[in-house]
């Protein structure tokens, strides 16, 4: 037989559930990504690629992103984060490629759903070195 202070823990323990359990259920769910796809070009070995970026949300004009491309043909996929527009404004991230071991930064601008920008290389010692440009469009549901 439970006591009147066991049955109240038991009480408030169910209300704690279910105020949990309708939070959830009413949470706005999170954004899906935004897929882009265009090109690169590294000007230093005048090398060009087809390049996919998923941006998704983290918060007001922020986002996660993750560069896919094939370079010397080997599969890459180059993390990290970005801040800006990804219809018409100014964007700037910083993404690192797998192992970490290297750094680049992309800025550029939207403009009517196309963003051009560069790209650079960021050195051990800080220092930004121009690598090249790329060039991203929304990918259309409907494209193959």
């Amino acid at each position: 037989m439970s006591t009147p202070y066991q049955s109240r823990r038991s009480q408030v323990a169910i209300a704690g559930v279910l105020a949990l359990a309708l939070a959830l259920a009413t949470a706005p769910a999170a954004a899906d990504p935004i897929t882009f796809e265009g090109r690169f070009h590294w000007t230093g070995r005048d090398r060009r690629g087809d390049l996919k970026a998923v941006f998704t949300p983290t918060a007001e004009s922020a986002w996660d992103v993750v560069f896919y491309f094939d370079w010397e043909d080997e599969p890459h996929v180059y993390s990290g984060t970005a801040e800006g527009s990804l219809s018409d404004g100014k964007l700037s991230g910083v993404v690192h490629n797998e192992n970490k071991e290297y750094k680049f930064t992309f800025s550029g601008r939207f403009n009517e759903d196309k963003f051009e920008g560069t790209h650079q290389l960021i050195a051990k010692d800080g220092k930004a070195q121009e690598m090249g440009t790329l060039v991203l469009a929304k990918k259309s549901p409907f494209s193959p």
